[in-house]
């Protein structure tokens, strides 16, 4: 049969065909509206369905990663406890506003106990912080090597945080020109630092400077 045969095709002459052919044009008819139906409807439901696969897929990872992070949970609870437990055991050591004077004096009888002679104790403003505030003092001590060693030891020993820095060591006026090496062995010295101490500041007191504080 020909292409014009084919076009010029009737109603009565498709009933006259050979039934293979019959068969041959229906199989070839309900390919051509499964292709239709295919492009039509079928394939944005299956990209659908992908999507929708690859969404399951996602929250399922999800899942999981949450199902690691429950199973852990515990886990961090107790470093949390842990780190806040830390926290007050630092802050225990931070004097209060009515200790830090009583401190001062401990650290002065510290270093007079140690045979020391103190010729400037001078507090210095007050200097806040995030959530605590710097004391400082500048002291000037003269006495041997020997003894203010010791006395470093003894203020780091002290159940309140001082710390000290900016440390100075010099030979005494009397050592004349004498190097320093020999000023430290002969244990003939004048030590300046700055003794600093810490107190804890609450949240009122976070925000609003304190009096005397150093800007």
């Amino acid at each position: 049969m020909t292409w014009d045969e084919i076009k010029n095709l009737q109603l009565e002459d498709i009933h006259r065909l050979p039934t293979r052919t019959k068969v041959i044009g229906a199989v070839i008819l309900v390919v051509l509206m499964g292709i239709l139906a295919w492009i039509w409807f079928l394939s944005p439901e299956n990209d659908k369905y992908k999507a929708l696969t690859n969404q399951v897929e996602t929250l399922k990872e999800q899942v999981r990663q949450k199902q690691l992070l429950a199973a852990d949970l515990p886990a961090y609870q107790e470093q949390i406890r842990e780190m806040n437990h830390r926290f007050e055991r630092f802050l225990e050591q931070l004097p209060n506003r009515a200790q830090i004077p009583s401190l001062l004096d401990n650290v002065t009888l510290a270093g007079r106990s140690l045979g020391l002679e103190f010729n400037l104790f001078q507090p210095l403003p007050e200097v806040s912080k995030d959530f605590y505030a710097e004391i400082p003092v500048k002291i000037e001590v003269t006495g041997t090597y020997d003894d203010l060693g010791r006395f470093a030891a003894a203020v780091a020993a002290m159940p309140r945080i001082v710390t000290l820095g900016n440390l100075t060591i010099t030979p005494l006026p009397g050592s004349g020109s004498t190097p320093l090496a020999k000023a430290l062995s002969a244990q003939n010295l004048q030590v300046s630092c700055i003794a600093t101490t810490y107190r804890y500041l609450d949240a009122d007191q976070a925000d609003k400077p304190q009096p005397g504080a150093a800007k």
